[in-house]
């Protein structure tokens, strides 16, 4: 309502009797309320603009701690040596792709991959010289891998293990094999020495029955390791093992290439 409008509703009033006093105090009345009212929604205003300034600060921080937090966890599965993932990440992934290709009755293969005589290695030419072969394994392997899906993981000291989602026996074969040729026809250079390494591989695809546990996928592959050791190394061995021939099958270590 404008001035001119209370301007000639006091007129008014004057006009039918009202003494002035009161209606002084009548308009008084009025503009007290209005602008107590006028006050309390620009107080309202300003809160609901801080509130939504804080509301969007928090949401900046939280992003930044997701990232942050996303960022730390992304470390926490990595290997610090090699850069491919740790040990931790393989005993969650096989476990998760374990479910999906038994929930999907699709093939699930496991590589377990140990490079030949790396005691030796370390012995006659020190660890350093270790570090460099596992590094330039870890970087072969790595290499072949085309799908997001496939995870190369250190599974300990000098052995590796990749996980192939969607992968039969003849596709896992195939890239542990052409893993396999990479290794034995490239060497590791190491300040004036020129390290000749190879391999050997273990392979079990199945697709993941009710009662199979990710245990079982590592037994398979390891008997399959075992024999590949024992058959001359530096080759690629598929486990025929069923589910009862695993959980009989225990291999044995092998001292050479601790």
């Amino acid at each position: 309502m404008s001035y001119e409008w209370w301007f000639q509703q006091w007129q008014g009033l004057l006009a039918g009797g009202v003494s002035a006093s009161v209606l002084v105090a009548s308009l008084a009345g009025v503009l007290f309320v209005w602008q107590q009212r006028r006050w309390q929604q620009e107080v309202a205003d300003e809160l609901e603009e801080k509130i939504q300034q804080r509301t969007l600060e928090l949401q900046i921080t939280l992003n930044e701690l997701a990232d942050k937090n996303r960022q730390l966890e992304q470390q926490n599965t990595l290997d610090a040596l090699t850069g491919v993932r740790n040990r931790a990440f393989f005993d969650q992934k096989l476990i998760a792709e374990l479910k999906r290709c038994r929930r999907e009755r699709s093939y699930l293969s496991l590589l377990m991959i140990d490079i030949d005589h790396f005691k030796a290695i370390n012995d006659q030419h020190g660890h350093l010289a270790g570090d460099a072969v596992i590094q330039q394994v870890a970087q072969c392997i790595q290499s072949h891998l085309k799908r997001s899906s496939d995870h190369l993981c250190r599974y300990g000291g000098e052995e590796f293990a990749l996980i192939l989602p969607n992968t039969n026996s003849e596709g896992a074969m195939q890239l542990a094999e052409l893993v396999r040729q990479d290794l034995a026809s490239s060497q590791v250079n190491y300040q004036q020495l020129a390290l000749l390494i190879h391999a050997s591989i273990g392979c079990y695809t199945a697709i993941p029955e009710p009662q199979q546990t990710s245990s079982d996928f590592i037994q398979a592959a390891d008997a399959a390791l075992y024999q590949a050791k024992h058959t001359g190394r530096n080759k690629v061995v598929c486990s025929e093992l069923s589910q009862h021939e695993i959980a009989e099958q225990e291999p044995e270590s092998d001292d050479q290439d601790q």
